[in-house]
Order: structure tokens, then sequence, then C-alpha cells
């Protein structure tokens, strides 16, 4: 059966939308080439799964919500519920199984296939087409789009479509970000609440897991600085985890035991579009991080949040309605 609305990725923008959506009584199907949901939203875990030894938070640490009525939507699609603020008096809200369970808590409910990674994109005659690399076709009457804007550019020219919104899509840029995900053998005896911005070319920030209340191990991730992680990115992974992992030491007390590295390609925009979303033709849209919703009075290079992701998703599933 064909869909009212497909949406292309399920990061917070996506799942944000397909609620507005099914709420609204449509059917919607969103397809992501990940193994989960929550995009950037990320959390891993070792130990047994439903009660693990060790977590990471290792993308997007917090949210910070100002939006009244979207955190009112939140409770009523039961996902605020999920958040915890990081410690006291703090507006940033954190999850005590990680981040990735607001992007689940958002997910509850909806038609989401991972594993489905979108080579080309069809107008038809009542709507779009999505072809996967599996094999498999998918049709609705809309289509939201909301991967990282260099991402969907790709995905755009390799199906021969040119719209005159492309040019917008064009000046959302984004950082790279290299992670190292480490384990210590105790207390790293950072500050409380267990955030450190070293004074360092090769560290931006260092974040205490178990501090933050999130992991039973004593855990730390520590995101790379943006030049570092754009000379090291397509180099070799080992050697640039040994580099983090030294300047990390630098900065702990606690014994290294282990370490993880993870490569952010689209980590955060450095510039984004000044809209909500964009529509590029009848029934297809754009919207995501890359998109200014919910910022009106700021500038362009400000850092994104969850909350724009959020409302960027939500903004373009109203418009895309107010079509049908």
């Amino acid at each position: 059966m064909e869909n009212h609305t497909l949406i292309i990725g399920a990061g917070v923008a996506g799942l944000a939308a397909a609620r507005f959506v099914s709420d609204c009584g449509r059917t919607v199907m969103l397809l992501d080439k990940g193994r989960g949901v929550g995009g950037r939203l990320a959390t891993r875990r070792d130990g047994d799964r439903k009660a693990p030894r060790a977590r990471w938070d290792h993308g997007a640490q917090f949210a910070t919500f100002r939006s009244q009525d979207l955190i009112e939507r939140l409770h009523i699609w039961e996902a605020y519920q999920a958040l915890v603020p990081w410690y006291a008096g703090a507006h940033r809200m954190i999850s005590a199984e990680g981040m990735n369970a607001l992007a689940k808590a958002l997910a509850k409910g909806l038609d989401v296939k991972t594993g489905q990674k979108v080579l080309r994109l069809t107008q038809t005659e009542t709507g779009w087409r999505a072809q996967t690399e599996s094999g498999e076709s998918f049709e609705a009457k809309h289509l939201i789009c909301t991967l990282p804007a260099p991402q969907l550019l790709e995905l755009l020219e390799a199906s021969d479509l040119e719209f005159p919104g492309m040019e917008n899509l064009r000046t959302i840029q984004y950082h790279r970000t290299l992670t190292l995900l480490a384990e210590l053998d105790g207390p790293s005896d950072i500050p409380a609440p267990g955030c450190l911005e070293p004074a360092s070319g090769i560290l931006r920030t260092v974040i205490d897991q178990k501090q933050k209340g999130i992991s039973s191990a004593h855990t730390l991730t520590a995101h790379a600085t943006s030049p570092f992680s754009l000379e090291w990115y397509d180099r070799d992974r080992n050697a640039a985890a040994s580099v983090m992992r030294a300047a990390l030491a630098e900065r702990i007390h606690a014994k290294i035991i282990s370490t993880q590295i993870h490569g952010w390609k689209f980590a955060e925009p450095s510039q984004r579009c000044p809209l909500p979303c964009l529509k590029l033709a009848p029934g297809l849209w754009a919207a995501g991080d890359g998109f200014m919703a919910g910022d009106d009075d700021a500038p362009p290079a400000l850092p994104p949040r969850v909350e724009s992701a959020i409302l960027s998703g939500l903004a373009a599933a109203k418009r895309s309605l107010q079509d049908a």
C-alpha cells in the first residue's frame, strides 16, 4: 500500500515529522540506512544489553528545549519522560539510559525500516518513489528528506534531479568529528558535573559518562577539535586514536584500560540555511539540523541543537500536509 508520506532519515527530525503526520491520521513510513534510529543521538553499550556495564553517548551529549509548545508535544508523545536534568538546575536534559533513549521514545509506534540506503528518487504521477540498495521500492504522495545536506545533494544528483532550491542546500556545511570512547580503571577526577573543555588543539570536550549518570563503569567520551578531525579523518584510525588517547591521558588521573574510535562525517553544521525547512519540488521537502528552525534571532553559524532539528522536522511535516 502506498503511504501518504515517506521520510528518509530516522534521526530526531525525521522521527518528529513522522509522529506529526501520524497524529494527523496519515500513513507514514521512515527509511534509514543505519541499524537503528536516532542518527547522532547515539549511545554505545558494553556488556549485557538489558543491563550494560558501560555506556557512552558518542554523539549529542544532551538536549536543551526552550519551546514550551514542543515540550508539551514531547510529553504527549511520552518522549520527554525519558529525560532528566544533567545536574541540579540544569537546562541540559539527558537520559539515564543514554541519549538514544529519546530517539527510541519518538520512534514508538512508527513504521521504521532500517538498513535501507536510498539510491535513487523518482517523481511519479502521484508523488515520489524511493529505490533502495536492497532492491526495494517505496512510494508515497509526499517525501521528506532529513539527511545531512551533502548526502541529500548526492542523492538528488544520482537521481538526475535538479531544483532551484538545491542552491540553499549547497550553503549548508558540516564539521567532521573524531570521537574517542575510553574506559578507565577508576574515577577520572574531572570536576563536576563531568564536562571538561581542554585548552588543546586535539581535544574539544571530554565528558565523564559515569558522572553524567548513564554508565556504571568509568567511561569517557572525548570529541576532537574540528581542525584535528579534518586533518585525521581519512587517515589511519588506529593512529588517530593513539594521538587522542595520549592527549586524554594528560588530563585525567586514572589509567585508560581500553579505547574505541568513531568518526562523524557530518557531526554538526558549521553553516546552516536560515530557513526552518525547504520545499524543493511539489511534495518534496528537506529538513534537519542544517536548518534554523526555532533560531529566528540567531546567526546562521549558531551551533545547532537537538530542539532545532526536531522543530525543522515538524515544520516540514506541517507544510507538507498543507499541500495535501
